[in-house]
C-alpha cells in the first residue's frame, strides 16, 4: 500500500510547517522542511541553506504507532496525531483524517 498526500505538520500552536506524509509499505514518513528564510546576501543564503535542510519529521514502522488520535486546528479538524510507542507526538493537518486512520490501523493488525 502506498500513499503521498503534502501536509501540513502542526510544529506549535503557532508554527506550521509545510511537508510530505507517505506511507509505503509498512513505513510511515514525514518530511517537513521550514521555508522562507532569506536576506543577509552570503550569509542568509548559509542560513537558508541549513535551515531548509533540517528535516523536522519521522520515519516508523507502522507497528511503531501507539496511538493514532483526531485533533482540531482552529476550526480544522482533519488533524491526524500520532504516537510512537518512545512517546514522541506529532500533528499533521491532512485532508481527510478518516482516510489516513482507517489505513494505518488496517496496516497495524
Amino acid at each position: 500500500m502506498e500513499k503521498t498526500e503534502f501536509v501540513t505538520y502542526l510544529k506549535s500552536s503557532m508554527m506550521a510547517v509545510p511537508g510530505q506524509l507517505t506511507l509505503k509499505g509498512q513505513i510511515l514518513e514525514l518530511e517537513a522542511h521550514k521555508q522562507g528564510v532569506g536576506g543577509l546576501g552570503f550569509l542568509g543564503a548559509i542560513l537558508k541553506r541549513k535551515v531548509e535542510s533540517t528535516n523536522h519529521g519521522f520515519k516508523w514502522a507502522v507497528s511503531d504507532i501507539s496511538e493514532i488520535t483526531q485533533g482540531k486546528h482552529g476550526v480544522q479538524k482533519n488533524v491526524l496525531e500520532v504516537r510512537n510507542s518512545s512517546g514522541e507526538h506529532y500533528r499533521i493537518l491532512v485532508k481527510n483524517f478518516d482516510e489516513w486512520k482507517t489505513l494505518l490501523e488496517e496496516l497495524k493488525k
